[in-house]
């Protein structure tokens, strides 16, 4: 595929043309192209690589494929389903975009690649927003629809690699709609409520729970970890793996979601202390129990008798109880104790490249994009102090 570069504003496609027949390098053909403007960081990375599968087709004058330019969205989604999915995308992956799926093809299915229009996508949308969720009885959340509509566009921008499409249709045919909601995060004085009532768990519930408030890591993270991730000299844990399990398939255990995902994060002497009692209840189980001694390759929390990891579930179903038990708001989460850490990191005067490295984000628009009323709130606050002390 043609190289990207960055110019600027706008962005060089470079297709490299080989080397003629004495062996002189042909020059690159070379086209400048400007993202529309609006689009995420992901919605422009994607673009741009439609960009330059184009571009490399239209240099290479490359012949097209014998594909069948009339094949319906349906029949297209079985293909991909089939033949592409399974090698680009995680189980986990592909199991919510088959829900995603499951909306889509009835009302949209019928229609041929390309006769799909961005009316057809627009209208869609505003009528799966109106459909009542038979688990809450309310409308489908936007979060759902914005799915819905990333699936649709990923098979899409596929079918026009094939050469199915000439372009993707459903290109910029979604908008928020409304405002987004601000994630689910613990007040201090419901954090201290929370790890008081951990206090009262079993060892490995508390010491699971707090060492996600301490780094921020997500729950898949910390149920892959093991003893030998920890560096107990720089207190530091090497973040490497990532645990999913996906109904009716085994537990996976696999990198971390993203490149940026293997990382260190850092904890505190109390949490040494609290991680070190775990060891020694862990050793003497894994002696008592196995007839063995714990290595450095046992994970941290795994099933009883067993070298397996325990299940990201069995945690999200233990913390609600937990929340149930001590009367603390049931809208939190485990993934909200995660948000918790970023928002005190932030509210501590951490920049967002600092946040995005120690939450595991590929880029730190990320950061900005999820964080953005905490990030808001800091610089209300620091505003508020320049003004006071220039008494403004």
């Amino acid at each position: 595929m043609a190289s990207i570069r960055k110019r600027g504003s706008s962005y060089l496609l470079v297709v490299s043309m080989g080397y003629d027949y004495e062996g002189n390098r042909i020059r690159p053909k070379q086209k400048t192209v400007h993202p529309p403007e609006g689009l995420t960081p992901k919605q422009r990375e994607k673009w741009l690589k439609e960009q330059a599968v184009l571009f490399e087709r239209e240099c290479r004058s490359l012949p097209q494929e014998e594909v069948d330019r009339s094949i319906t969205l349906a029949k297209y989604t079985e293909l991909w389903l089939r033949e592409i999915a399974p090698g680009k995308l995680a189980k986990s992956t592909l199991a919510r975009d088959r829900q995603d799926i499951d909306r889509f093809l009835p009302i949209l299915g019928h229609y041929k690649l390309a006769e799909l229009r961005p009316e057809h996508f627009r209208n869609f949308y505003a009528d799966l927003r109106k459909v009542i969720s038979l688990e809450t009885g309310r409308p489908l959340s936007e979060h759902t629809v914005e799915g819905v509509h990333a699936t649709l566009c990923t098979i899409l921008s596929d079918a026009m690699e094939g050469g199915f499409l000439n372009h993707n249709p459903a290109w910029r045919t979604y908008r928020y709609a409304g405002r987004k909601t601000e994630k689910k995060i613990a007040d201090l004085e419901t954090l201290q409520r929370i790890i008081s009532a951990l206090e009262e768990e079993s060892l490995k519930y508390e010491t699971y729970f707090k060492l996600i408030i301490a780094t921020g890591m997500r729950r898949g993270e910390c149920c892959g970890l093991q003893w030998g991730d920890i560096n107990w000299h720089e207190r530091s844990i090497h973040i490497q793996r990532n645990v999913v399990k996906v109904t009716g398939e085994d537990i996976i255990v696999k990198e971390t979601k993203t490149v940026a995902g293997d990382r260190y994060v850092y904890f505190s002497l109390e949490m040494e202390s609290l991680l070190k009692e775990f060891q020694r209840e862990c050793a003497w189980e894994t002696e008592t129990y196995d007839g063995r001694e714990l290595e450095t390759s046992d994970y941290i929390f795994r099933r009883h008798g067993e070298r397996l990891p325990m299940t990201p579930s069995t945690f999200t179903w233990r913390f609600k109880l937990i929340l149930k038990k001590h009367g603390l708001p049931s809208a939190l989460n485990v993934h909200s104790l995660r948000h918790t850490n970023a928002s005190l990191l932030i509210a501590g005067g951490a920049d967002v490249a600092t946040v995005a490295g120690l939450l595991g984000h590929s880029q730190p628009s990320t950061t900005l994009d999820i964080y953005t009323h905490a990030f808001d709130k800091n610089k209300k606050a620091a505003s508020q102090v320049l003004q006071e002390g220039l008494e403004i």
